[in-house]
């Protein structure tokens, strides 16, 4: 996916995805920076065991039997998340099939929050072998008619789900567990909110106070407003069982647990906490892009940007690429940017027009207000645009880096190759 290799005083990165590459001098070049990489889970049977042996609780198939149920709702990710998820579907259904629940019972829900449905060739990729053979639907966050209302958390939040979903004997949640820009990590109680949940609670969820209140962090889940919510909400829906895994450099399944929702979520976040730290000295200039499945378009790919809010300041240029072939695809997102060419009267704005998918505004304020420079290399998305959103926009990838470097101030500035930023927890290393 991601080559630097060095050929006559040269460094050369290559993104083998976009098919783009990016040339400075070997002076110049810190290297290539990666999220560690992890084994690939490729034996079907070591992915069995992950359900034989659950974390926490009793195996799936025998929660199942117990309770005599005849009905299950899996709760899947949508397109954007990455996840394997026929890999685990089968696994799930098997036991699922040993505890009693006919295969007719048994229905997969793409937990989209607001973003749009999957496409059948989505679900097809969901499911693998079991598409025809189970049940499958997208979720409904704005069918008032498809919404059933369970309470109130205590933060005040209107906890509206999925009426079938909910309605099912069993619930289980199937999850990616990484570092999330304001919940902390994904996965888990995600798979609710927003997984399932209605626009209006999605909303309130992520109101502006929340996303910029200082718990509210990426690797942070104690005492995260944000995280605490969520996991409330997920209480409310009763999941009775949680798959959440951990996905390599490939995007390839690395790691299992099941069990408990709460408890397997927090075994794949220490999983993460211990494997996945990434420490870098500082560089001036730092080349980073979302990869896939962010790079679907600017709203998700931003994700990247937002994982180096500890390490984007003033003092440090980015070049963000992406392929984005949706373009921005948040009109939300646009509209609040365009509203000012002044980053604060931007983010006073958009506290008080809040719209879901305003969130990732906020979020990239967090850096922007540091006097970040971000130069823009992504061919979806008009200049104009880019400025709007207090980005430069830089062209092809030439002469992208070309102004990046020039903007650093230095002759030879120090360059560091960091994709997929939002996998790892980036830390720097103190200076001497």
């Amino acid at each position: 996916m991601y080559q630097l290799e060095y050929q006559n005083g040269m460094a050369v990165y290559t993104d083998t995805e976009l098919k783009l590459s990016f040339t400075v001098p070997e002076e110049e070049c810190m290297g290539m920076l990666q999220t560690t990489q992890l084994p690939a889970l490729r034996d079907r049977e070591e992915i069995r065991r992950a359900f034989q042996n659950p974390v926490s609780g009793k195996r799936l198939s025998q929660i199942a039997r117990e309770r005599n149920a005849k009905s299950a709702a899996i709760l899947i990710s949508d397109a954007t998340r990455g996840v394997p998820t026929a890999s685990l579907a089968l696994p799930v259904t098997e036991e699922l099939l040993e505890g009693g629940v006919p295969l007719s019972g048994i229905c997969f829900f793409v937990g989209i929050g607001v973003h749009r449905p999957a496409t059948e060739e989505e679900m097809k990729t969901f499911l693998g072998d079991l598409y025809g053979k189970v049940r499958i639907e997208n979720h409904t966050p704005f069918c008032r008619e498809n919404l059933i209302s369970l309470g109130t958390t205590k933060d005040g939040t209107p906890v509206e789900v999925n009426r079938r979903a909910y309605e099912c004997e069993l619930h289980i949640q199937i999850g990616k567990v990484e570092p999330h820009e304001f919940a902390g990590f994904s996965g888990g109680r995600k798979s609710v909110l927003p997984g399932i949940s209605s626009e209006e609670t999605i909303r309130i969820n992520h109101r502006p106070e929340r996303i910029l209140d200082p718990r509210a962090g990426i690797g942070m889940t104690d005492d995260n407003p944000v995280s605490m919510d969520m996991e409330e909400a997920a209480e409310r829906f009763r999941m009775d069982f949680g798959v959440n895994c951990i996905l390599n450099n490939e995007m390839e399944l690395a790691a299992v647990f099941t069990g408990g929702m709460k408890e397997s979520h927090e075994a794949a976040i220490d999983f993460v906490k211990v494997r996945l730290g990434v420490k870098l000295e500082k560089p001036d200039l730092i080349v980073t892009c979302p990869g896939q499945p962010l790079d679907i378009d600017l709203y998700q790919s931003v994700k990247a940007l937002i994982a180096l809010t500890e390490i984007l300041d003033e003092t440090t240029v980015t070049l963000f690429y992406c392929g984005c072939p949706e373009g921005i695809n948040s009109p939300d997102m646009l509209r609040a940017f365009s509203c000012s060419d002044q980053l604060e009267k931007v983010v006073e704005w958009t506290t008080r027009n809040y719209e879901i998918q305003m969130d990732h505004v906020l979020l990239l304020s967090k850096f922007l207000r540091k006097g970040a420079k971000v130069v823009l290399c992504c061919e979806h998305v008009n200049d104009e645009d880019a400025r709007a959103m207090f980005m430069i926009p830089g062209g092809k990838p030439t002469e992208a880096m070309t102004l990046a470097r020039k903007l650093t101030g230095r002759e030879k500035p120090k360059i560091l190759f960091y994709p997929r930023p939002q996998t790892g927890l980036p830390v720097l290393e103190p200076a001497e």
